[in-house]
Order: structure tokens, then sequence, then C-alpha cells
């Protein structure tokens, strides 16, 4: 999830992720940078109600913003492994929140270590991030264009600079990521659900193999694949998306109960009743 230009950024994000905990309760996070360039972050393990106990939002200063919930996947759990994740770079700092998976991450991780590169963590923000920092000279944009090339998988990248953040969709669209209006700025989120407790405004999706750039020029799209495809991962909709939310213009909760008219056609059976699994999707 991602805030530019909105006042009390932090706090915004903070609601936004609580529509989103579903999509992970291993651990979150929030960073921020302020107008002076200074940076902010608070992570913790568990549920964003166990991390941001005692007014931590309130002290992440700054109109733009990126913030995280962490899934239980392949990666290590601990503190080190929960984003955004944080870089120095003389070509300037920056923070990377992700979701998805890297299916070539140890390809690339061989490639950056046999650069010099030393691991901190075995999350794929941290690749992108060392990706990015291996072309660093050039515009920053040319650098996350040739990082995403080099991944192949399901991801949503947001990358965040003192005067800008990057949002990321991979080229199959695997992975959803949608863009929204709050208060004269920019809201990003993997589900549009919290975009409704933010009091943002739905805009669009991005689309698969699309770099949406936010600054105080407003909207900028870059296309980074010449190979851009919908094909969305099937448990979002059957497991990991909120029912009310829309992603790639179909509503998840009308997916569900149509695939189940769709079972019943295709495989009938003999049942007194169906019961579903509450909160399984």
């Amino acid at each position: 999830m991602a805030v530019f230009g909105v006042k009390n950024a932090a706090t915004r994000i903070y609601y936004g992720l609580h529509n989103l905990q579903h999509r992970g309760q291993e651990g979150g996070g929030i960073a921020t940078f302020d107008e002076e360039g200074k940076y902010y972050r608070y992570r913790g393990l568990g549920l964003l109600s166990d991390i941001f106990t005692n007014g931590e939002v309130s002290h992440l200063k700054g109109t733009l913003g990126i913030g995280s919930v962490k899934y239980a996947n392949d990666s290590k759990g601990g503190l080190d492994n929960v984003e955004p994740l944080f870089f120095h770079h003389r070509s300037g700092d920056f923070a990377v929140a992700a979701d998805g998976n890297v299916i070539n991450a140890a390809q690339i991780a061989g490639y950056l270590e046999k650069r010099g590169t030393i691991f901190q963590t075995n999350i794929h923000s941290e690749l992108l991030a060392h990706l990015i920092k291996k072309n660093a000279g050039e515009d920053r944009i040319v650098n996350i264009v040739k990082a995403l090339n080099m991944m192949e998988g399901g991801f949503a990248f947001v990358i965040m600079t003192p005067s800008r953040i990057y949002a990321c969709r991979d080229k199959h669209g695997i992975k959803p990521l949608c863009l929204g209006e709050l208060d004269g700025g920019y809201v990003v989120s993997s589900e549009s659900c919290a975009f409704d407790i933010m009091g943002a405004k739905f805009l669009r999706d991005v689309n698969p193999g699309e770099i949406v750039s936010l600054d105080r020029h407003g909207i900028r799209s870059t296309t980074y694949s010449h190979y851009c495809r919908h094909h969305m991962c099937a448990m979002e909709y059957i497991y990991f998306a909120r029912p009310d939310s829309d992603i790639d213009g179909c509503n998840v909760h009308s997916y569900r109960k149509e695939a189940g008219r769709r079972l019943a056609r295709e495989c009938p059976v003999e049942a007194d009743i169906v019961v579903g699994v509450p909160e399984s999707g």
C-alpha cells in the first residue's frame, strides 16, 4: 500500500492496512518521508493491533508513505523480514514493499552475489532494491524498468523516494494492484476494499506490466514490458481477496457466487445442504 500527497499519510495507511489484514498476519509496517526528506519507519510482528499500540503512527511524519502486512510464505521470520525495507544509496534513499512471489529469485540472488551483494533478508523486495542500485547513475525509472524485466512471477511492488511513489505490477497481471484518489493526493493498494475505510475514490487498476509514478506533477505511466497479459491468480478470487473488493473490473463476491453456480452444474451432487467454511474465501 502507498499514499502520496496526503496529510498524515501514515494514519491513512494504518487504516487502509486494517482492511488488508487478511492478506497477512505475520507482521506489518509503515514507512514515510517528511517534507525535508527525513525517513521514518515502524515495524513489528503479529497483527496490526499488536504492533501499533502506543501511538507509534503519530510519529511517522510526512505526506507520502508505504505500508505492508506480511503473509506466511517461504521467507524467514523475524523483524528483519518485515517490510517496508529501507535502502541508503548515493543515487538517493528509497524504501520498498511487495506482494507476491518472484519465481527466479534464486537465480537473481546468485547473479547479485557474484557481483558483491550481501543480503540482509530473504524477501524479494531486497532483490528489487539491489537490482535498482546496480543500475545507479541512470534515471530511477530506467533502473526500475531494467530490474523488473529481470524478474519473473506474480508480484506487485511499491517503491518510495523522498518525493515520489512508484507502483509496479507484474507483466502477467497475476497479482492485483489498484489506484485511487484521496484528498487531492493518491493511494495505491492491492485491493480496492482498503479505499473504503480511507475515504478514497477508486480510479483504476494498475495494468499488467505498468509502473505508475506519483509525484507533485500528478500521475505518469510507464510500460516496462511488451508482453502484458491479464492472467489473474485464481487464488485471489477464491481465497486471498476480500469479498467487497473489485479486481480487474470483477467483484470478488460475485465471482465466488458464479464459481459456485458453475461448480454445481459441472459436478452435481445429491445434498440436503451446502455449507461454506466461514472466513476461508
